[in-house]
């Protein structure tokens, strides 16, 4: 369910990235039968390259979600996955390394066990996902100081899953900017208004972001917080 509104299109077919809107968002199950078929898409130069840091069982996940990302690219620019070839920009970002169209193309991805996320636009943008599980101990340098003021007054069953919501949203805003965990965490605030949107906050003014989150059940018991910022 949406947690936000926003004009980001969430889709979980790669079929559906045709009639979706310019910026998209994409999560799917790399188990799933129906992704595993694009997940067999033979790795490109550049991917076995990057895959050689990886273990197998690591390199095996990597290859699917490039795999993944070159149909879902395929099919929005229209020309073969196998042409599709993506590299890193100097930040360490993915990119296209050759544009095939002249449109200009951001990509981001995240990736969790078995899921994983994509995200696709015509500027900067960034995409974050968590698997909601049991209650873990919050990471206190990741908060703000009123971002850790506010959780600090839940229990911990709530603090975990609104911690995994700030969480998402910042990591996603730091992927957009290209600057990832290079970047304090705990200099930036995310915030909720009443009807539940998400606002980004630095030195104590807001930054003009296009922020989704959403809330997503995957399977019969796992849930996903999944965060998309375009800026």
């Amino acid at each position: 369910m949406p947690l936000t509104s926003e004009t980001i299109s969430w889709i979980t077919s790669i079929d559906a990235v045709t009639t979706a809107s310019q910026d998209i968002a994409c999560l799917v199950d790399l188990d799933d039968a129906a992704v595993r078929a694009a997940a067999q898409l033979p790795p490109s130069a550049e991917d076995r390259l990057r895959g050689a840091a990886y273990g197998d069982a690591a390199r095996t996940r990597f290859f699917s979600r490039r795999a993944v990302l070159r149909h879902l690219l395929a099919a929005r620019l229209g020309c073969p996955a196998e042409t599709v070839v993506i590299g890193l920009d100097e930040s360490g970002a993915p990119r296209l390394t050759a544009q095939v169209t002249r449109l200009p193309h951001f990509l981001s991805i995240s990736g969790r066990a078995a899921f994983a996320a994509f995200a696709v636009a015509s500027r900067p943008i960034g995409i974050d996902i968590e698997i909601l599980g049991q209650p873990e101990s919050v990471p206190q340098g990741a908060l703000h100081p009123n971002e850790a003021e506010r959780l600090a007054a839940l229990d911990e069953t709530e603090r975990h899953k609104a911690f995994l919501q700030i969480w998402t949203v910042k990591e996603a805003y730091l992927k957009a900017l290209r600057v990832g965990l290079v970047r304090e965490p705990g200099e930036v605030e995310i915030r909720f208004e009443a009807d539940g949107r998400a606002q980004i906050v630095e030195g104590g003014a807001m930054v003009p972001a296009r922020v989704s989150l959403r809330e997503i059940q995957k399977r019969a018991a796992t849930t996903i917080i999944a965060a998309c910022v375009i800026l």
